[in-house]
């Protein structure tokens, strides 16, 4: 059990770090690399079933296709980056906190 705790640490630790280097580059990028590192987060997440992370950056995949070229400062994707710091932490991998982690978002969109 100890040793499946330390791994999902570690996992939890590189997607944070795959996220953080996200952040850093988010407005310099290609809209194109931008999707692919998303995507790698993505991926990661599902192959150890953190399912908030997944779904959130999902969402987060099409708010970037939506956005296009325009500045990738823009508020929604800004608050998916916010929300993924809080979906790689969460503890629960069930559809309820996938939504609740979504809904968030989409409360903080409309205010």
């Amino acid at each position: 059990m100890r040793e499946e705790r330390d791994a999902m640490m570690l996992v939890r630790a590189e997607l944070g770090e795959r996220l953080a280097g996200l952040e850093r580059l988010w407005a310099e990028t290609s809209a194109r690399d931008l999707a692919a590192s998303i995507s790698a987060i993505r991926n990661l997440a599902a192959t150890y079933g953190l399912l908030p992370t997944v779904r959130l950056a999902e969402a987060l995949e099409r708010a970037v296709a939506q956005d296009g070229n325009r500045r990738r400062a823009s508020c929604p994707t800004a608050l998916y980056l916010d929300r993924l710091h809080d979906a790689i932490d969460c503890s629960r991998s069930d559809d309820q906190a996938s939504e609740a982690i979504i809904a968030s978002v989409s409360v903080r969109l409309e205010a």
